[in-house]
């Protein structure tokens, strides 16, 4: 064991410590020949001495000043750059030296190793990267090493910091940093060890390195509020997430160059979108995984909770906001999510896959559609599929098919979002109802039966026009059944024009076409071959009178509605099928007022109503 080891451990070590310390008050007292110890007597040589050893560039100190028999406070340094001593690096408020006695008594010809520990209070670093990938700061600090060629390490411990990292390849400019904690030079790197960081709004704890503008930090955060940091890129400002978040942050590559892998975990809270009137929606919880880099956002995760709905998608978000998300979404509330679409009477909980494009602002989206139990037109129906395209403009449908009960209805074309809104719409139905018809039409009537054929929707609720081609078998209104119905029609606003119809009635037909008058009255023109009277329940209680099969002709006026309608017919006979033809015309005038009948003036009897 050598000598000195020995003495230590031995019972005179307290004694020898204590004239060493002495001797040491004698030398800084008394000076020494070794230049180094002089300097140390005069506290700015010392200081001044330390911080060549320390930086790399030119330093400037306002004072210096010992605190105690290890501390030296150093205050206004202004470090600048080597390469150009017209760029300051860093700015400290004041530079804390703590250093050892006995380590100032070993390496007399080097101060700089005495030193344990700088603290820096209130500094500004100013980071930039360079064409070359690298950055300035690694200019900051010299390369410290042994003479055996070891590196030495330092201790920087930072309070209240702040640094300004300009020219990240991250596409949102100037970048400010808060430090507070602690930082070690070792060699080239610049390793952070316990040290908080504030950036993005938002606090973090930091481990990693920095060295020759190379990255590695991890960046931890609990009650991140995601507003602050989304406000801060160019891929997510638009949209604002509230909530309490964990968010995990790997940054690796360059700086010039940076690579982040991240992860955030958000429970209750809410997104926003304030240029759609602060448009907000709830959510239960949010999940995301995601990597930065080259100026894009990637998303590999995104889940979005909404009660029993969610959301997913993955893509990429580059740096002017345009996307391309994979999306699928369950159980998604159309009526509460998209409230644009509620003067369609659309509701139903919509299951959704395909692609997001366009930006938040003029977001795009095209895909396959799914509802279970929905309503369109306020009509409720049993499934929806279908092909959409969706804007903010309008929604384009095509290959859509809606089943309600045994009916299936095709539906193709577009329907506008624009405070007027407007639409183009083709209704293909197959086994269809006309109370369904009847009701999408929002026109109120006792009708039924089964409808095939094309209904075309086109302009705005105030000026629509519907056209139609229908076909309908086992039909009935009111009392009356019929056997089988055909009509093209066209309405407006304005009139009804009904280019032809005809009605099965009986074995014979009844022929009608027409218009709605100036007065508001639909005039139609009849014609019926082979009707039987019996058969015909305006008719019925003059069947006694006009028997047998007839062939008649005249015309119908109608107003009001289907529900109460006014009905005149003022028909003639053109012929009485039997042994002899009818020398004289028989007229006969009919009028239905809602459910009551009148035949040549004479009231017959109300038509029973129908049961509920």
């Amino acid at each position: 064991m050598p000598l000195i080891d020995k003495l230590l451990q031995s019972k005179v070590a307290p004694m020898l410590l204590a004239c060493l310390g002495i001797l040491l008050v004698i030398a800084l007292v008394l000076g020494s020949s070794e230049p180094r110890a002089q300097a140390f007597i005069n506290i700015r040589d010392t200081v001044e001495v330390a911080m060549d050893d320390l930086f790399q560039g030119p330093v400037e100190i306002g004072s210096a000043d010992l605190s105690s028999l290890n501390r030296i406070s150093v205050r206004d340094i202004v470090v600048k750059d080597p390469l150009d001593d017209t760029v300051v690096l860093l700015e400290v408020d004041e530079l804390i030296l703590r250093y050892s006695i006995i380590g100032l008594v070993v390496h007399m010809n080097s101060v700089e190793k005495a030193i344990q520990e700088i603290v820096l209070r209130n500094p500004r670093l100013f980071i930039q990267t360079e064409g070359n990938g690298r950055w300035n700061i690694s200019r900051l600090f010299k390369k410290q090493s042994g003479s055996d060629g070891s590196t030495l390490d330092l201790l920087i411990r930072v309070e209240k910091g702040r640094t300004e990292l300009v020219g990240s390849n991250l596409g949102i400019g100037t970048i400010a940093i808060g430090l507070d904690g602690a930082l070690n030079v070792a060699g080239s790197a610049l390793k952070l060890e316990q040290t908080a960081i504030g950036v993005f709004g938002s606090e973090f704890e930091a481990y990693g390195s920095l060295d020759q503008g190379n990255v590695d930090l991890t960046l931890k955060g609990s009650k991140i509020d995601l507003a602050n940091v989304t406000a801060c890129f160019p891929q997510t400002k638009e949209t604002v997430i509230r909530g309490k978040a964990t968010m995990e942050v790997r940054a690796g590559g360059t700086l010039a160059n940076p690579l982040l892998d991240g992860m955030i975990s958000m429970g209750p809270g809410s997104l926003e979108f304030p240029s759609y009137d602060n448009l907000e929606y709830s959510i239960d919880g949010l999940e995301a995984f995601f990597r930065y880099t080259e100026q894009a956002l990637e998303i590999t995760k995104l889940e979005i909770a909404q009660r029993e709905a969610r959301f997913q998608a993955r893509g990429v978000i580059d740096v002017k906001g345009n996307m391309r998300l994979d999306v699928i979404a369950q159980a998604f509330d159309l009526a509460e999510n998209l409230r644009f679409i509620e003067s369609y009477g659309i509701a139903g909980q919509a299951n959704l896959a395909g692609v997001l494009s366009g930006t938040v602002l003029h977001p795009d989206f095209q895909g396959e559609l799914h509802i279970a139990k929905g309503s369109l037109w306020g009509q409720s129906y049993d499934e929806l599929r279908g092909h959409i395209a969706l804007d903010l403009k309008d929604v384009q449908v095509t290959g859509c098919n809606i089943r309600k009960g045994r009916s299936i209805y095709a539906i193709a074309g577009s329907m506008g979002f624009e405070p007027v809104p407007e639409m183009d719409i083709t209704v293909q139905s197959s086994g269809g109802r006309a109370e369904d018809v009847l009701a999408v039409l929002r026109i109120p009537g006792d009708l039924v039966g089964r409808v095939d054929g094309t209904l075309e929707f086109r302009g705005n609720k105030d000026d629509l026009v519907t056209k139609g081609k229908i076909h309908m078998t086992e039909g009935r209104f009111q009392e009356q059944l019929f056997d089988s119905a055909t009509a093209e029609f066209v309405m407006d606003a304005k009139q009804v024009r009904i280019t032809q119809g005809r009605i099965g009635l009986g074995g014979g037909t009844l022929a009608f076409s027409g218009a709605t008058q100036s007065d508001g009255v639909l005039l139609l023109d009849i014609q019926a071959q082979d009707i039987l009277a019996d058969r015909f329940l305006l008719l019925k209680d003059v069947a006694d009178t006009l028997q047998g099969r007839l062939d008649l002709t005249g015309t119908a006026s109608l107003k009001g509605t289907l529900a109460k309608p006014w009905l005149r017919l003022r028909l003639a006979t053109d012929e009485i099928s039997g042994e002899t033809l009818a020398t004289e015309v028989t007229e006969v005038d009919v009028l239905l007022n809602g459910r009551q009948i009148v035949v040549n003036g004479k009231e017959i009897r109300p038509l029973a109503p129908r049961p509920n």
